[in-house]
């Protein structure tokens, strides 16, 4: 099963319910666990937040298209953004031992989108942010 989710994105960030809506409608649909849906979800909104924060240029109206596989136990999401060139990839892992008051600021959602991914890739594509998300459809522990 494959369902391609396209969002406009304006300078605002007031779609992203409309998104996570459809992403859980497709989801529960497909009778994804729950507990998984819930990380999908995390996922979307941690990336599209992402491109928004960090790649969005001022006076220009973006488009985040949002594709959704699913595939034995596999769900592949891919998000791609004609933002500023940006591979959250490159980011360090976040020091979770230090004070949070000696951290810098930012990294804990990429290092969340990689606990919770099987596998996760950027490329970039011409003049496009590609991002692919890899999560299992069962929480571990359980069999489908």
């Amino acid at each position: 099963m494959t369902m391609h989710i396209l969002l406009q994105v304006p300078q605002e960030e007031g779609q992203l319910g409309d998104l996570v809506a459809a992403i859980d409608g497709v989801l529960a649909r497909e009778g994804v666990h729950p507990g998984v849906a819930h990380d999908v979800q995390l996922v979307a909104e941690e990336v599209v937040c992402n491109a928004l924060d960090y790649g969005r240029i001022e006076g220009r109206q973006h488009e985040i298209s949002v594709g959704i596989a699913i595939e034995g136990d596999l769900i592949t999401l891919e998000f791609k953004d004609d933002c500023v060139a940006y591979n959250p990839l490159e980011r360090p892992d976040p020091d979770l031992e230090a004070d949070i008051a000696d951290r810098p600021v930012g990294g804990l959602g990429v290092h969340l989108v990689r606990q919770l991914a099987e596998q996760v890739t950027y490329a970039r594509e011409g003049v496009h942010n590609v991002l692919r998300v890899v999560l299992r459809t069962e929480p571990p522990g359980r069999h489908a």
